[in-house]
């Protein structure tokens, strides 16, 4: 391999972030523009009647639904009407003008109470506030409950996140008289065309266009079309005038949708030398506000991380009642993971516990109970995982276990509060249905690739561009890459999940490839020689008889003039989804008079297939760590009783700073690939499902008692220590 495998800085993006010339969509002025503000719900329960004046527009001022809470308001933050004015600042303050009339409701903070029939209801015309079951069930948890040696039960919380982009969410929205066009900062170029598509057309317009120009940050909570951005769209029909909006960060807290919020009440049963016989549980999971079809799509991350309690590991019996639940609260939607972090930080704590209730070393109890290897193994509750050789897995990482272990028991022996945590993650990612590209040659033998994924700094256009050059051997300088765009390919899907290089990635590689083959025919026609008497190299295609050759930017001139359009569209459908795993060690030091946990060594050792590009792989790696470990230690939304949210800055949630930097040794096992033309698995997300149990764990080692809770912030830790 010339490129792909090699680490090479990110060529495509950087230039522009790190200039400061990147366009974000607050950096998009359109003449004639008029500014909106959001009148939002101060409230988390509370029937309202917003009383306008002026250009001002609730639900029913537009012609279509939009999304704005009609009538009654549940969750504080909630857009109930749009304000529109001729520069930002007037319409903030107008919007602040508004009347809003509020008859205030009980309102459904705690989930474990919301599930009584007595609570009161998270929407007044709810029957119950549990808006959806299922059961997760395999084998014979009964008996196989009676035949433990030990039982370990208890309650587990992986709380309520608030993603924290950088940029907040916002959107330009311009109808020229014939067509909508619409820039986001969104995940998916195609999803919210899609969307305003629905709007437009019953307003009378055709036409809809998506940008997603430069984005700062998203991780997953950007993939829903908001209404927001249904309402700019049909508000600039309506005027005939470019809109624009960006929330403030306190909207955005309040507003963008959280993650997480699930809690496990288990009972696992364990034999004498260790091994897991059997689960059983309810996951009740918190969706926050009832708003039915992002609710139904997010309960399918519960029923993913009740499906997944049974991680890489042989266990048989699991019995798993799921309860969705909605409270007065922000909705939950994905966010890094989606699921999986969730499902892995339940079983890597069970695991822990069963290690500490039976008297077991935390890493040998996981090498007792881990599947020996997969290939397309199914588990018991449904889980297809593609492949991975777990044993040999856990022997490679098992030094860097010992390693930690010595430092932990030196660090001891001189009066520190020290530990060492294990998780061995679980994982499904990079899914379908599709993936769409198209690469084509341009004058002078340059090459363009066109995604249809929605890169947001992950680093993929690069990776995409070391794709077609490996296939064209041209140095990745010489190819251009665009994406987000819905003008410029035909459709797309999105940038989550991990999928973007293992499935945005095989599609260029295979239009890349079928390009090629495209050229080679153009050449061997316009040299007069057989197809088979070409070979292409560096650029060029060669006729081995004699040495002639065409170069790609003589080929593109041959091409249009013999009838051939030098590009090729390709969409590589994914039927199921790939499994990347790891092992990752994570050494702590608590401070025993303050209460700070510190991770003082991380390492982790992942099996994502092939690495296109170790350099932004391992930053992908860094990235997702630090964000497990802001969950293990400083982050969690908190509520009052009355629903009314209380981190609502940067002051009052903890987002890891600078200083909370932790520096990830990585190591890439390349035991398994994909079975995709470019074998990866997919990245982006390993080390964020990994590293919150790996922490907890090891902080759980260092006091040496058993923890349910969650973050470990200081305070929380000094209770733990003196309690």
């Amino acid at each position: 391999m010339r490129y792909v495998g090699k680490p090479l800085k990110r060529i495509v993006e950087d230039v522009p972030l790190i200039t400061g010339r990147a366009t974000y969509v607050n950096d998009i002025s359109l003449p004639s523009t008029l500014h909106a503000v959001f009148v939002r719900s101060q409230y988390a329960h509370a029937k309202f009647k917003v009383h306008c004046q002026g250009m001002c527009f609730s639900a029913q001022d537009f012609p279509v639904r939009v999304g704005l809470a009609e009538g009654e308001a549940t969750y504080v933050g909630q857009p109930l009407a749009v304000v529109l004015a001729e520069d930002h600042y007037t319409a903030r303050d107008l919007a602040s003008a508004i009347e809003v009339e509020y008859d205030p409701l009980p309102a459904v903070v705690d989930p474990t109470k919301a599930i009584d029939d007595s609570s009161p209801k998270a929407r007044s015309d709810l029957k119950s506030n549990v808006f959806r079951e299922e059961l997760v069930e395999a084998g014979d948890v009964g008996s196989a409950m009676k035949r433990a040696r030990a039982v370990v039960e208890g309650e587990l919380l992986n709380q309520r996140l608030i993603p924290s982009a950088m940029e907040t969410r916002g959107a330009v929205a311009f109808y020229d008289g014939n067509r909508l066009t619409m820039w986001s900062s969104t995940q998916s170029a195609f999803f919210l065309k899609k969307a305003l598509q629905e709007v437009a057309a019953k307003m009378g317009v055709r036409g809809v266009r998506a940008i997603q120009p430069a984005v700062g940050g998203a991780f997953g909570s950007k993939l829903l079309t908001y209404p927001e951005e249904l309402a700019l769209g049909a508000l600039s029909i309506m005027t005939r005038r470019p809109i624009k909006w960006i929330n403030t960060r306190a909207e955005d807290i309040s507003s963008t949708n959280q993650g997480r919020d699930m809690r496990l009440r288990f009972k696992a049963g364990v034999d004498q030398q260790g091994r897991i016989v059997g689960i059983e549980g309810t996951l009740i999971f918190d969706a926050g506000a009832p708003i039915q079809e992002v609710n139904e799509s997010a309960f399918g991350m519960a029923t993913t991380a009740a499906r997944m309690i049974t991680g890489h590991y042989d266990i048989s019996n699991v019995k798993m009642r799921v309860l969705g639940v909605n409270t007065n609260k922000t909705i939950i939607e994905a966010y890094r993971g989606a699921g999986r972090p969730e499902g892995s930080y339940f079983i890597e704590r069970i695991i822990n516990l069963a290690a500490r209730k039976v008297g077991v070393d935390q890493y040998e109890i996981r090498q007792l109970n881990a599947v020996k290897e997969a290939s397309m193994l199914r588990t018991p509750t449904g889980i297809t995982h593609d492949s991975g050789k777990y044993a040999e897995a856990l022997e490679r990482a098992k030094p860097a276990y010992m390693e930690l272990k010595a430092r932990r028991d030196q660090l001891r022996s001189k009066g520190e509060l020290a530990g060492v945590g294990v998780a061995f993650p679980a994982e499904i990612a990079s899914f379908g249905p599709y993936e769409t590209a198209k690469v084509k040659l341009t004058p002078g033998g340059r090459i363009q690739v066109v995604s249809g994924s929605g890169p947001h700094g992950q680093g993929d256009g690069t990776t995409f561009a070391m794709i077609t050059a490996e296939a064209f051997q041209v140095d990745p300088s010489e190819v251009e890459v665009l994406w987000g765009d819905t003008d410029l390919i035909a459709d797309g899907q999105y940038t989550a999940g991990s999928r973007t290089a293992a499935i945005g990635g095989a599609a260029v590689h295979e239009a890349s490839i079928r390009l090629r083959e495209k050229l080679a025919k153009v050449a061997a026609e316009s040299m007069g020689v057989d197809l088979s008497h070409l070979e292409y190299s560096e650029g060029k295609f060669i006729n081995r008889s004699n040495n002639d050759s065409m170069d790609l930017s003589r080929v593109f001139d041959r091409s249009l003039s013999m009838g051939v359009v030098p590009e090729e569209t390709y969409s590589y459908v994914q039927k199921l989804y790939y499994s990347p795993y790891g092992v990752h060690v994570a050494l702590v030091k608590v401070d025993l008079d303050t209460g700070e946990v510190r991770v003082l060594e991380y390492r982790a050792f992942d099996d994502v297939g092939t690495v296109i590009n170790p350099l932004t792989t391992e930053g992908q790696v860094h990235g997702a760590v630090l964000q497990g470990v802001g969950q293990a230690l400083y982050e969690a939304a908190v509520y009052g009783e009355d629903g009314t949210p209380m981190t609502v800055d940067f002051s009052s949630y903890h987002v890891p700073k600078a200083t909370d930097f932790v520096r990830v040794n990585w190591t890439s096992l390349a035991l398994a690939k994909s079975d995709n033309p470019i074998g990866a698995k997919g990245i982006g997300e390993l080390g964020t499902i990994a590293a919150t149990p790996a922490v907890i764990n090891a902080v759980e080692d260092a006091l040496n008692r058993e923890i349910y809770v969650m973050p470990l912030n200081p305070e929380t830790v000094l209770k733990l220590i003196k309690g």
